[in-house]
């Protein structure tokens, strides 16, 4: 997993950034071509095909390499169905994810060791969500805490069960199941529709409170739109 930081190319905030507008075009036409079909589950994102062999990047490869990744995780996963991945409950017991995504809901995505990640579910996202209650009054938020490889299923739970207070709805998912579901950037929020489709994605927490909320006003928009 990553941490939304300049020297992870994967999720560079600057190059996020710097294509925004062009994104969110694309972010708003592919929620209304996905389909419904078996086959349009989010597909993973090999990150290993991009760097191999690769021993060396300037500074100018390094950004046109982390734009290439990021849109083929945007096209892999916006308009894409939720796959069928199992979680944890704070008391160990496995569930599936897509039983709880029964209406629309915003996916927090997060591990205990990233800064920013902790910041944004710590402080920054319980924050706006409060400010907005009444817009989400009919949408729930599912935070998802990974165990990833430099953490131990101690250090997770005891990290989960500190958020405990600002998420109704809070779940440990692996490192393999957050790979499969492109959950690879910590903070990540998925914007989730009755179908299941994913409508809407933020990556990182590089804003001002106001961009936020304005930010998930979008992100309810699109989940709730009734043709798609």
């Amino acid at each position: 997993m990553f941490c939304m930081d300049w020297e992870k190319l994967y999720f560079c905030g600057q190059i996020f950034n710097s294509m925004k507008k062009f994104l969110i075009t694309i972010l708003i036409l592919l929620a209304f071509v996905s389909c419904n079909r078996s086959d349009n589950y989010i597909i993973p994102v090999d990150y290993e095909k991009y760097y191999k062999d690769v021993t060396s990047l300037t500074e100018k490869e390094g950004q046109e390499l982390g734009q290439k990744i990021m849109m083929d995780w945007y096209k892999n996963t916006m308009g894409r169905e939720i796959p069928d991945i199992t979680i944890k409950d704070l008391d160990g017991k496995t569930l599936k994810l897509k039983e709880w995504l029964k209406r629309e809901t915003i996916l927090v995505f997060s591990n205990s060791h990233c800064g920013f990640g902790k910041e944004e579910v710590e402080k920054e996202f319980p924050n706006a969500i409060l400010n907005l209650k009444d817009e989400l009054k009919d949408i729930d938020i599912l935070c998802l805490i990974e165990l990833a490889e430099d953490s131990t299923p101690e250090e997770t739970l005891e990290y989960a069960k500190s958020l405990h207070d600002k998420y109704n709805n809070l779940f440990i998912i692996d490192q393999d199941d957050a790979l499969r579901t492109n959950l690879t950037g910590s903070p990540t929020e998925f914007f989730i529709d009755k179908k299941q489709i994913v409508r809407h994605v933020h990556v990182g927490m590089a804003m001002e409170q106001g961009r936020r909320e304005e930010e998930i006003r979008q992100g309810i928009s699109l989940m709730k739109m009734e043709k798609l």
